[in-house]
């Protein structure tokens, strides 16, 4: 069941042509695991490891991670500008994920009202 899982990400990944955004080592691990053609998987080492290469490629075709990882930057910068500011709760911006997400579109929105000229970290 973990293999055809780790099957399924790979062709959801590689139709959504994102494969090259996939770390080496995931990569790599993937790669031995579709050669070996495992029947039953027995290890919880192995098992683990099939677990977080899952994880790790639906991370990189799923959007909301796509959005954390382009406004992760700017809502820390704005929490310790706002906290330099006085603000109380600007801290806790930064781990909001809602924030994050909201900051992420802000510059999505500013790149594509400037045409692409703003650099996005």
């Amino acid at each position: 069941m973990l293999l055809d899982e780790l099957r399924d990400a790979v062709l959801r990944v590689r139709k959504a042509r994102r494969w090259f955004l996939v770390d080496p080592l995931t990569r790599a691990f993937v790669k031995a695991c579709m050669i070996m053609r495992i029947s039953r998987v027995r290890s919880m080492v192995l098992m683990k490891a099939i677990i977080r290469a899952i994880k790790v490629l639906r991370g990189v075709i799923s959007e909301e991670s796509r959005l954390i990882r382009t406004g992760i930057g700017m809502a820390w910068r704005l929490s310790e500008l706002a906290s330099s500011w006085g603000h109380k709760t600007a801290s806790e911006w930064k781990n909001n994920k809602s924030y994050i997400i909201l900051q992420a579109l802000t510059l999505q929105w500013l790149v594509r009202l400037f045409g692409g000229f703003m650099k996005i970290m």
